[in-house]
């Protein structure tokens, strides 16, 4: 997976909250740096070089920030749907992930997530186009989002927006989609 130029860490009060959402520990980050997992403090991650989308994500619970590059064809995942157009083009790298992300719980990788999108259109237009339903949180504020470099330096003149996606836990749905309720209305406006 070629990389960008450079990439963005993960705000630390969506890691934190998104850490005591889950259980105080985040066992799986599938897109990061060692960088990137010094904020996050991910048990395992996988880096550009691992290619998260190509790998397992066996873990009770992940936390996923996609990178915000496009991807071509040949990068993506297969689409194992049928009577889907064989050609694709080349994708947002968040779109590619958030649809990856299903696919995987869907298959039982993981058990819950929590998903951080920076992409509006992703957040807005792709989840209403490709029928996803998940729970979110708009931020309040502009995300402080830092360049994932050694020295986690911060961004300025971010004009970004920040969208929490929650995919739930099928164990005590009710509780947990509450618990995100109840937590993440800290940071923004949660739909549920």
């Amino acid at each position: 997976m070629p990389l960008a130029e450079f990439d963005f860490v993960s705000p630390p009060d969506v890691i934190g909250t998104a850490t005591a959402f889950l259980g105080g520990h985040i066992q799986l980050d599938p897109a990061s740096s060692d960088a990137a997992n010094t904020v996050v403090c991910a048990d395992r991650y996988f880096t550009p070089t691992h290619n998260g989308l190509r790998q397992l994500w066996n873990a009770d619970s992940v936390y996923l920030y996609p990178p915000r590059d496009l991807l071509y064809n040949k990068e993506q995942p297969p689409d194992l749907a049928l009577f889907r157009k064989t050609k694709r083009f080349k994708r947002s790298a968040q779109r590619v992930w958030l649809e990856e992300a299903v696919r995987k719980y869907k298959r039982q990788e993981f058990n819950e997530a929590i998903i951080f999108i920076t992409s509006t259109d992703v957040a807005l237009r792709v989840t209403q186009q490709i029928g996803l339903d998940l729970p979110m949180c708009i931020l309040r504020d502009t995300p402080e989002i830092y360049i994932d470099t050694p020295e986690l330096e911060k961004l300025k003149n971010t004009r970004c927006h920040g969208f929490i996606f929650y995919i739930p836990h099928y164990l005590n749905t009710e509780l947990r989609l509450y618990e995100f309720q109840n937590m993440f209305s800290e940071l923004g406006r949660v739909f549920v």
